[in-house]
């Protein structure tokens, strides 16, 4: 009976390491997958702010755009008169 017990405990105590290795290895996962979206998050607002830079760039110059083509139509209609 004693020996039975001890067996038992045995396998116990290796179940219980077992338990215990992929409980830390499911941590590890879950502290990666968090330092992930960490990174990613920051790209992701990087790349954000950059977007909004080239849009406003873009704006800008779309602007400048405009602007040249009205005096280029002005300078064609003063041409002509």
């Amino acid at each position: 009976d004693l020996a039975e017990a001890r067996e038992q405990l045995s396998v116990r105590s290796r179940e219980l390491r077992e338990a215990q290795v992929k409980r830390q290895r499911a941590e590890e996962e879950v502290q990666e997958g968090e330092e992930r979206y960490s990174q990613l998050r920051l790209q992701k607002q990087k790349l954000s702010r950059d977007l909004r830079d080239r849009e406003e760039e873009m704006e800008v110059v779309m602007e400048k755009v405009e602007c040249l083509r009205q005096q280029l139509s002005r300078a064609d209609r003063c041409r002509l008169e």
